[in-house]
């Protein structure tokens, strides 16, 4: 199957100090701590993710889940 790559970028502050980003403009975490001026979005910040690897590490975590339930994990 075809994979496909999603963009995502996030402020280059949030990114350096490990906040969770809205990717509004402003985002919420640059308003919270009232750093509006350095919210900027940064082209080299965007992470390329790959669709297909996302989706074989939920079929893993969803097969861990299976294991817990039942009470078999290896």
């Amino acid at each position: 199957p075809p994979t496909t790559t999603i963009i995502r970028s996030r402020v280059t502050v949030c990114k350096r100090l490990k906040l969770k980003c809205d990717r509004r403009n402003p985002c919420g975490a640059c308003v919270k701590r009232d750093a509006v001026a350095r919210c900027l979005y940064s082209p080299a910040a965007a992470e390329k993710i790959d669709v297909q690897s996302l989706h074989n590490r939920v079929l893993q975590l969803e097969g861990h889940i299976i294991q817990l339930t039942s009470g078999k994990l290896k």
